[in-house]
């Protein structure tokens, strides 16, 4: 269950101010693309105790596979005793999987403890390491296979034109599966269950994920969910995709009516390209380190329950160690865009309260909300927020949002960190943060082309903001990814004009 935090709803603004430190500043950082401001110190001082960082997690590359087959499945004309062949495909993912038909390894004497062999499981079977399963349109079951370790990537891909329907994907301990254009939803099954429609899954028994795509692949519990109540939506909605697994990508997907979004567990992964759309928990969650969070959109979020809703989220609680090393780039986090949504409530678009997070890069977002928390970190060491742009969503509601750097929870001061190039209400650096270069908005500001149709692009007539940012730190590119600057100096906010 994620962390409360005590100090976020139910206050004034007034009575939320007393709870920030203010010193002097004092920061530096590396450049663009990297980890943010490593100083010589900074493995020391984190929290009640010293820190050293972590080793970052190498994933490796297989390389091509010696050889590689193509199989067809089609569950309209297919037979499972068929040869695979596009001519006479197999019928189902489900039916093959269940067969022993794919040839894979698992670890032997278990419980995993890191030292076990890897051993052969159906090494007869006629799908091997390389392969490739292609899927035509109809309803293929479930895949769930736990101990499978390819040599080299299994793809299951759609069959180009077509639309195979799953109801489930779940890896767990395995590794190298890729799945790519499947659409998943369990409202194909003959029983309809809400559960994560993606999961990959890292086993304390059988061992850990690793190396595993998922790619153009559409996620939905249901297809329409305009008429769900609150009860629907808190027993029907499924969460998209949640990986432990490291290594893993996620790459431009189609998650819609969804509870949780994207909940990233493990190490070295990248999430880039999705689509979050409806969601009633979390956009996206970031719970490792050396990840990357980069164009994805967040949007329309539905107030249901007692979780405080954000677009991204992040914590370090529990024993858990520090979240280093992670970038947020070029996302797009919108509240909601129908003012007619039902359950509409106070998203908090990129809120990190129970740090800490080491490192950390969060740069040209666009924040479209109406709560306090734009962009917040609580207890962050060396870490830059550069070249945001963070907007209300309604004036008359709560906020308007802010970028903030806040001690952590236990008071331990935020050390290291540089706010720059932002536009947002307010501004809020507190130890010995750097700001500087930052543009509070009003509302009386014409900056940008059309906020009612959700462009923050700059006018032309911008003076404020344009060629008036700071190029130390300043990513090489905005959220459109235009080169940086287009002109004398860089723009302040995620689009350069």
């Amino acid at each position: 269950m994620k962390p409360t935090c005590s100090v976020w709803t139910g206050l004034s603004v007034g009575s939320f101010f007393l709870l920030v430190i203010l010193a002097v500043f004092n920061c530096g950082g590396s450049g663009s693309g990297g980890t943010a401001g490593a100083s010589a110190d900074s493995n020391t001082d984190v929290l009640a105790g010293a820190y050293q960082p972590t080793t970052p997690v190498a994933c490796g590359d297989p390389g091509p596979p010696p050889s590689s087959r193509t199989f067809y499945l089609d569950p309209v004309n297919g037979n499972m005793s068929n040869d695979g062949s596009e001519a006479h495909p197999w019928r189902t993912l489900q039916e093959l999987v269940d067969g022993n038909m794919i040839s894979t390894r698992a670890y032997a004497n278990l419980p995993y403890n890191g030292n076990n062999a890897l051993v052969e499981k159906n090494a007869n079977a006629p799908v091997k390491a390389g392969d490739t399963l292609v899927l035509l349109s109809g309803f293929h079951g479930r895949f769930y296979l736990r101990g499978a370790y390819n040599e080299y990537p299994i793809t299951i891909r759609a069959a180009v034109g077509h639309r195979p329907l799953l109801s489930r994907i779940v890896v767990s301990a395995g590794s190298n599966w890729h799945f790519e254009g499947l659409v998943v939803s369990p409202s194909a099954a003959p029983t309809y269950t809400a559960d994560t429609l993606v999961r990959i899954e890292s086993h304390g028994w059988h061992g850990p994920s690793s190396r595993v795509v998922v790619e153009n692949c559409e996620l939905y519990s249901v297809g329409d969910v305009s008429g769900w109540s609150e009860t629907d939506w808190n027993t029907l909605a499924c969460s998209a995709i949640s990986v432990s697994g490291d290594c893993t990508t996620i790459r431009d997907n189609q998650c819609r009516n969804v509870n949780f979004g994207i909940t990233i567990g493990g190490n070295n992964c990248r999430v880039s390209g999705n689509t979050v759309e409806n969601f009633a928990g979390d956009g996206l969650r970031g719970l490792g380190n050396d990840l990357v969070f980069e164009y994805n959109v967040v949007k329309n979020c539905y107030k249901v329950n007692g979780n405080h809703d954000d677009g991204f989220q992040s914590w370090s609680i529990n024993d858990d160690p520090p979240r280093e090393r992670v970038v947020l780039r070029g996302n797009i986090f919108i509240n909601y865009e129908d003012p007619n949504q039902p359950f509409r409530g106070a998203l908090q678009g990129i809120g990190c309260f129970d740090g800490p997070y080491v490192d950390w890069v969060v740069e040209n977002n666009l924040v479209i909300t109406n709560h306090w928390h734009g962009i917040s970190l609580y207890g962050a060491l060396n870490s830059r927020i550069v070249n945001n742009t963070v907007v209300d969503r309604v004036e008359d509601s709560i906020g308007p949002p802010w970028v903030r750097v806040n001690p952590h929870k236990d008071g331990t001061p935020s050390r290291g960190c540089v706010i720059r190039n932002n536009i947002a209400a307010s501004i809020i650096a507190t130890g010995d943060t750097v700001e500087d270069h930052n543009y509070l908005l009003t509302a009386s500001d014409q900056l940008f082309v059309d906020p009612a149709a959700f462009d923050y692009h700059l006018r032309s007539d911008a003076a404020a903001v344009i060629d008036q940012g700071s190029s130390d730190l300043a990513p090489g590119e905005d959220l459109d990814r235009v080169l940086r600057p287009n002109g004398p100096s860089v723009d302040i906010g995620a689009y350069e004009f």
